[in-house]
């Protein structure tokens, strides 16, 4: 009996030790679990709440943008945004746009290396009907540069910058067979980095692309584009081409509310008829427009299409790499508009 008790009374010992042991690992395994997954869990919801909120505040502010471009010279619009968190800042030349266009059917002209600071590019023409080009490069200063393919290669010109517009003709002819205008994009930008990563968004043309933490930029708000088409084809194809320009002493907001005021300074209106369109777009922001532009939702006509130069068109046009660009053609001629607009913004504290 005396043995039996002295078991008894070493087991009621033992279990308190061993349910203290457990409730620890449980709850230590617990809080290891919350701060291991749920806080960051938390942390980014927090971070994803800031950054719909600022994408939201930008949507609005982009609808009024809209109104400014699309109404002309001297419209403007009073907006209200608000960020809790991040940066916004106007950033010159952020992207880069290129426009090709040809004004024949009996030519196709492929052009590769046009860029800001080239100082050489390759053409030829895909029809085999031109041998060889002369091509004039109007600079935003008003000077003129002239001179014609060798070996399918242009050079001798200054560098080009953003601004030009360029058009090209058969040296057997004073027939205009196309041209190109090469563009650098504003973009008024937002940034936030958190735990999550960093969430960008770029507000140009009318338009907005973001980027989410792991992803790539994507169409958020689509650009400025009109079109009037006519039995599956296109009678007029018109495109935005922006600036913008902050002229507050200050062009970095940070957390607040803030009022902005947009209004539209005018620009150049530049209308050419053309069988064909390519649009070219280099930075950050390229493979999001590309995509939207050839995406079927938006049912633009464009396809992808990738320009390069074999050893055998040229030997130094092979060295100028490749674009990957989308091309609009019809058998029809359309006509081409790209509506230049400076928007002045300003803002003030709410």
């Amino acid at each position: 009996m005396q043995r039996q008790l002295s078991l008894s009374k070493s087991e009621d010992a033992v279990s308190p030790v061993i349910g203290t042991v457990l409730i620890l690992a449980i709850m230590i395994t617990i809080t290891g679990t919350m701060l291991a997954w749920g806080i960051p869990q938390i942390q980014q919801s927090e971070a994803y709440a800031i950054y719909t909120s600022a994408q939201n505040n930008l949507l609005n502010f982009d609808a009024d943008l809209d109104h400014v471009i699309l109404q002309g010279e001297g419209a403007s619009r009073t907006s209200t945004v608000s960020f809790s968190s991040g940066s916004f800042v106007e950033r010159s030349n952020l992207d880069e746009i290129r426009y090709y266009y040809t004004t024949v059917p009996w030519s196709n002209p492929k052009i590769v290396g046009i860029e800001e600071g080239a100082t050489r590019f390759a053409m030829i023409d895909e029809s085999f009907v031109v041998s060889d080009y002369s091509i004039t490069i109007t600079y935003p200063n008003g000077t003129e540069w002239t001179g014609t393919t060798s070996d399918n290669l242009v050079t001798g010109f200054p560098a080009l910058v953003y601004g030009i517009d360029a058009t090209y003709t058969s040296t057997a002819n004073d027939t205009q067979v196309g041209g190109f205008f090469v563009y650098g994009t504003d973009s008024l930008s937002y940034k936030y980095s958190s735990v999550s990563g960093v969430f960008k968004m770029r507000m140009f043309n009318g338009g907005i692309v973001s980027k989410e933490p792991g992803g790539p930029f994507f169409v958020t708000s689509k650009p400025l584009i009109y079109t009037v088409s006519d039995s599956g084809s296109y009678d007029s194809f018109t495109i935005y081409q922006t600036d913008y320009n902050m002229s507050s002493s200050s062009k970095s907001l940070t957390a607040g509310n803030f009022i902005f005021d947009a209004r539209n300074q005018g620009g150049t209106d530049n209308l050419v008829e053309v069988y064909s369109v390519r649009i070219g777009f280099s930075g950050d922001s390229s493979t999001a427009l590309q995509t939207y532009y050839t995406s079927t939702v938006n049912n633009l006509g464009f396809k992808r299409t990738i320009f390069s130069f074999t050893p055998s068109e040229s030997l130094i046009g092979t060295s100028l790499g490749f674009e990957e660009d989308v091309t609009y053609t019809q058998a029809t001629p359309f006509d081409f508009r790209i509506l230049e607009r400076t928007i002045n913004v300003k803002f003030n504290l709410r």
